[in-house]
This record gives C-alpha cells, structure tokens and sequence, in this order.
C-alpha cells in the first residue's frame, strides 16, 4: 500500500527531528572504543548534541506563515531560457543505469512536485556531486492548501526537491531503485547519509516504501543501502522520480551535500538484489579485524578474571578484564547498527555507557598496575565515577518532552567530559613518568595510546573531509585482500600484543617469586620437622600422645617434650604469631634456645624464652609443665589456652605473651597427678576451628571431648573447619610407675 504523498517526513515532529543526529552517534561507537582518546571524543560530541536533541528545550514553535527562503537571482539566471526537463533514456541500459546527471532541483513548500504532471522545467539541473551550487526557492499556490504544518521543513522553508524523468524499456515490471550508501566508515560519517534528512521517494505520485528492515519505519535506525520497488504497469514506460527531504540550508545535512554518500541504481530487480548482498558483504568485511579483534578481547578479558581467582592479591588483573569484556561488544553493537538492526538512540546510549564504564576500569587497572599512593586526585576520580551512570541512560529519553531530561543530560555531559579530560591527562602523565622512570611495562602501555591518538586524529580528519565532500579513503589505510586494515585497527591490536607480553612476563616473574618462596619454605619446614619430633621420646612412668596439623605449609604452633635426668618429664607447647617463613624462624629459635636450656622450673623457662623473642616484632603464647616422678605438677603459661585435667579445665595465673616486652615474672601453680589421671595442653587452633557459616568450635567442644585421645580431637577441629595450626598433646600418669 503506498503512503499519502502529501504526508509529513517521517521522523519530524512540529518541525523539529525526533532522534540523535546520526554522525554523531556513529562518530561514539568508533574504532577507539577500548582507547583512551575514544571517550574524550565521545562525551565532547554528547555534551553538543544535548543542545538540540529536546524539542521543548531547544526547538523553535514554528511560526503561521514560515518565510521562504530567497536567494538573490544573478542576471544570467534572471535572463536564463526556459528549458525542457531532460528524460533519461533507459531503454538501452541493460542490467542496471546509475542515475548521475539531469536532476532537477527545486525548494518548495508544496507537496506538488512528487506529481508526474508537475512543471519542472523552470527549476535548475544538477549532476550528482558530492558537492553542487545552492539553488533558488520556488513559491507555489496550490489548489489543495493544506495545512501549514505539513508545508515547513525543519528551517521553516518547506522542503528540497530532486526530480529526474527516465525512459523505461517495454518490459520493466521487476526494475527497482536501489540507494546504496558507502562501505567505508569515514564514509558513514558523512552529511550525505545523515538520516535526519528524512527521504522520501515518489515513482510517479506514488510513495515507495522501501525494503529491508524497519522500512516503515527506518528514521530512528542507521541508514542502510535499501531496494525501492517501483511498482507501474509495464504499459507505462515514462517514469518520473521524486525526492523530497526538509530543506537544510547549512551545516553537514545541508541538501547541497545530498548526493556525497549516495548513489542511485536504476535496473532489474534480480541484479540489484545480487547488489544489495555483495554491499551487505562488504559491510562484514569492513568490520572484520575490529569483529576479530572484539574477539580476541573477549577471551582475554575472560582469562583475566580467571587469573585473578588464582592470584587475588593481584587486582591489576580484575580491571584489566573488566575493562576487556565492557569494550568487547563495541564492534558487534557497530554492526547492529550498520545494518539497520538497532535503534540509533539505543546504539548510541549503550556506546556511550560501555565506554565510559570500560574507561573506569582502565583507570584502577592503572593504579593498581603502577601501585600508585592513594592521593587527592585518584580518590577524587574514583569517587565521582559513579556519575557517569547516569548518561548513557539519559540518552535513551532525550526524545521525549520532558525539559528535565534535557537539562539533566546537558549537566552530566559536561562532568562527563570533564571527568574523561581529567581520566586523559592522568593516564597520559602517569604512564609517561613511569616510562621515564624505566618501567618497561608502563613505556610499552604508552606506545598503543600514542598510535590510538594516531587512529582517532585518522578518523575524525577522514570523517571531515568526508563531510566536506564525500567518502574519502585515508592514506593510513591498505587493503588486505578484501578487507581494508585501518590504522585505528592497527592500534588496537598492537594494544591486544602489549597486554599479552605484560601478562606473560608478570605471569613469569610471579611463578619465579613463587617458585623462590615455594623453595624457602621447603627448606624451614623441613628445619621445622627435624625441630618438632614426629614420634614422642621415651618417657618413664609417663604416656605421651601429640598430633601436629599445620594449616599451611610452614607452622607457627610447636612443642617441646624432655625427659629430665632424675624420672621427670619436661613439657612445653606454644603458638607464634602468623604463619609462613617468619613464624617459621620464631619457632627455630624458641626450639634452639630450649634444647640450649638446662632450666626446668616453668617460671624461669618462660622468662628465659621471653628474653630470646623481645625485639621480634611478633609474640607467641607458650605454656611450660613440669611433671615430677612422685607425680606432682608445676604448670606455667604465657597467654596460652588453660590445659584440662581430666576433662576439668585448670585455671592458670594470666601473663603476658612471650616478646612484648622485657623483665617479663611468670607465676606458676602446682597440682598432683594420681595413676592413670591424664592432662591435655592444646594450641587455640583447636577452638578457633571454624565453619563456613562462621560457627566456632568453641571451648565447650573442647571441654566435651577432652577425655578423647589426641588424634580423635585434632581430627574433629580439623574436620569442623581448621583456620590455624593444630597441637594436641596428652601425657598420663602410668600405673606401674606409680606403684615401682
């Protein structure tokens, strides 16, 4: 069904185009959408573009009688013949004729010229340039006035026409118009596929709905090349085309500009279908290393945050994949768009958040790379980021006719440019001074943002030229096979190459360190088993049961067991501070200032070991028992768990752990232990042993299971969730003993 020709553009609401101007929002999702150049551009052009996106905030009422546009008439033009209007012939043409020459132009506020009867003969010719000289306006009285509104363009001057009469052969009955746009990207930039110009295409009265997706519809989607069937009997061979646009004077949509990134084909519908596809193609292949490379940042982004869940302290590598897998849909969401298949304002809104999030996490990437202090500016930046949210979102409701939403995105898109101008100058200064600094790594990041620079000054001076007068090819650019490698595209491979060395050599240099430290604590654990006796030593008239679980590769717990000259037995058992090489160290030298000790009174051990651990800068808990041969016990402790007697905990005097401070008085107590009376000592790995939900073993397990035997209670507090070294240790008063 054909549209009423008389209707208003789609896409223009009281004289104003409801959307985002399309050169821009193509201009956001660019090639440097993981770079750093990228988001400067991007909110630069979206702070501008919230100044005219808001009818109510921004547009001008239309007026009840709109003045037309005058242009002042040179002699020639004024003495100027009239001449007929020039017909194409096309009964020759073959496949397919591009329709490059003998338009006729005209600006008007009537709806007349998309009639075949209409008089054009008056109107000025011109070929389809990139660029062709400004024309005069025409005033035409109607007989069907209608009303104003349908009668103004976007200036208030109607609308720009361009009519050609074409000869068609006898048989035409599958013949088409196909407008095809250009296949570069610079070439996508430019004023002649603006969209908000609104085409529309008339065959001989009748409005043409076009094919492809959205085609009802296709204002609010990126213009795409698209198939116009014209449907006319085959009797009919005289054709007339009508093009109506709102009438630009200036500026990058200007109707003068109307023929720079289009080209008309005129033929069989067969052959330019075939066309369409190989346009389709070619639009793949002009996006297939950015595609590629959206791939290869995927997988790495993805492999990041794996190597993050194996080396947590290393956050440098969370951002870094972060900031990986948030621009790696950038390319997909631009080829939605190339094709038609996305909303323009949706393309545009998800660009923008993308990379303004991805742009973040760069940022604590870098911070965390160089381990910079936390001054002013980064806890600044850090602070505010949250207030980028807030624009990509705006955008999407940018249409509508609240003023608020205008405001509010005209104020976040001035901190978001200035945000992104302070984020380009700390990442520039920063990585420049590390560089200079000899840090290999940060000199190698700063060689893909200077080719970034490098691709963004490409783009945007291609782009301008293009706008100027039509697709140009930068010289930047070559051909590989059938797919074009821009420099943009060349960046950020080489910044793909540089974070893959980065990785492989931190992956390297960290397996060393950790090979380094893997090998150190070998070798104190190994001092530490030949320290820390696996088997209990014989001990007359006594029976002795220890079980030592370390909670990581080298303990901090220990425990010494000697049995003294005249039938006693001397027991100590303590917990440094920590874990790893340095509580390694402390218990090597409690260990060797014990076997040097010939003291047996628990008071005085415990003064003598405090002396050797002050100044550590760490201290241990310790408890000393004596047990005598007539079966009497002298116990002291330095901060150590209470032992149990009999399942009966022994309340001991409180001291101080061993090396806070010096000239450290121990009391002691004594107790008696009758054949067969058993006392367990323990570190507090035991009732610190914890469960997922945090849920402690606690004391009164502890009390509950101390007439157990020593493995069975290290066993159940290292099955219940063990968090720090376990020591249990038993000694029983033996009957025969007593009675010899």
């Amino acid at each position: 069904m054909h549209a009423d020709p008389l209707a208003r553009p789609r896409g223009w609401q009281n004289g104003f185009r409801v959307g985002m101007p399309f050169v821009t929002l193509r201009c956001l999702q660019s090639r440097l959408a993981s770079r750093i150049a990228a988001p400067l551009a991007l909110s630069c052009a979206a702070a501008l573009v919230a100044l005219s996106l808001s009818p109510t905030l921004f547009a001008q009422p239309p007026s009840d009688h709109p003045p037309h546009h005058q242009h002042p008439q040179t002699n020639a033009e004024a003495d100027k013949p009239e001449e007929p209007s020039a017909v194409i012939d096309a009964t020759t043409a073959g496949g397919s004729l591009i329709l490059d020459h003998d338009w006729k132009m005209g600006i008007t506020s009537d709806d007349a010229p998309a009639q075949p009867s209409f008089d054009d003969s008056k109107w000025a010719t011109r070929n389809a340039q990139k660029s062709f000289a400004d024309v005069s306006d025409t005033t035409i009285e109607s007989e069907f006035k209608v009303h104003h509104d349908r009668h103004h363009g976007p200036f208030g001057n109607g609308f720009a026409w361009f009519r050609i009469h074409v000869l068609l052969p006898a048989h035409h009955d599958h013949w088409v118009l196909l407008v095809r746009l250009p296949i570069t990207r610079s070439g996508q930039f430019t004023g002649g596929t603006e969209p908000s110009l609104g085409m529309d295409v008339f065959a001989n009265g009748q409005q043409i709905t076009p094919e492809g997706p959205h085609a009802t519809a296709p204002e609010g989607y990126p213009q795409i090349s698209r198939i116009y069937p014209i449907h006319i009997p085959d009797s009919d061979t005289s054709l007339t085309l009508a093009i109506r646009i709102p009438y630009v004077p200036i500026g990058f949509s200007a109707y003068t500009s109307f023929f720079a990134g289009r080209t008309f084909i005129l033929g069989d519908g067969r052959d330019l279908n075939v066309h369409l596809n190989l346009w389709k193609d070619r639009i793949l292949f002009e996006r297939l290393p950015s595609l590629v490379d959206s791939g290869i940042k995927m997988l790495l982004g993805l492999f990041l945050l794996a190597l993050f869940w194996t080396q947590r302290d290393h956050r440098e590598y969370l951002w870094l994949g972060l900031h990986l897998i948030f621009t790696a849909p950038l390319a997909f969401i631009e080829l939605g768009g190339s094709y038609g298949r996305m909303e323009r304002m949706l393309l545009g809104a998800l660009s923008m958040q993308l990379l303004l999030i991805s742009t973040y996490f760069y940022f604590e990437f870098l911070v965390s790379f160089l381990s910079l202090r936390k001054r002013w500016y980064i806890l600044a930046m850090r602070y505010t980021a949250p207030l980028l949210l807030p624009f990509g979102p705006l955008l999407l409701f940018v249409r509508g006719n609240t003023p608020a939403i205008g405001i509010a995105l005209v104020i976040f898109g001035l901190f978001a440019l200035a945000w992104v101008v302070a984020w380009f100058l700390f990442v520039g200064i920063t990585l420049t001074v590390a560089a200079i600094r000899r840090n290999y790594e940060a000199a190698l990041l700063l060689l893909p943002l200077l080719l970034s620079v490098v691709g963004l000054v490409e783009i945007l001076s291609t782009s301008s030229a293009s706008w100027m007068g039509g697709p140009i090819q930068s010289p930047l650019t070559f051909q590989f096979g059938p797919i074009p490698i821009h420099f943009s595209a060349v960046a950020d491979f080489a910044g793909i190459f540089v974070i893959i060395v980065i990785i492989f050599a931190r992956f390297l240099r960290i397996h060393r360190e950790r090979e380094r430290a893997s090998n150190e604590l070998a070798a104190a654990r190994s001092v530490q088993e030949l320290m820390i006796p696996r088997e209990s030593p014989e001990t007359p008239g006594f029976h002795v049961d220890t079980v030592y679980k370390p909670a990581a590769e080298v303990g901090g717990d220990f425990f010494h067991i000697e049995a003294v000259g005249d039938g006693g037995l001397l027991v100590v058992i303590g917990d440094v501070a920590g874990h790893g090489l340095q509580a390694a160290m402390n218990v090597s030298m409690l260990m060797g200032a014990l076997r040097r000790s010939n003291q047996t009174e628990p008071s005085e051990l415990l003064a003598s070991l405090n002396e050797v651990l002050v100044g550590s800068a760490s201290f241990t808990t310790c408890e000393v028992a004596y047990f005598s041969p007539d079966g009497e016990v002298v116990i002291a402790s330095a901060g150590h768990p209470p032992p149990y007697l009999n399942s009966q905990e022994i309340h001991l005097p409180g001291g101080l752990p061993l090396g806070v401070i010096a000239d450290v008085q121990y009391e002691q107590i004594r107790l008696y232990l009758h054949p067969g009376d058993r006392l367990l000592m323990m570190s507090d790995g035991v009732a610190e042993a914890r469960k997922s939900n945090g849920e402690l073993f606690g004391f009164d397990r502890v009390r509950n299971l101390s007439n157990q035997s020593a493995f069975f209670i290290a066993d159940a507090a290292k099955e219940f969730g063990q968090e720090d070294d376990i020591t249990v240790l038993t000694v029983r008063r033996l009957a025969q003993a007593a009675a010899a």
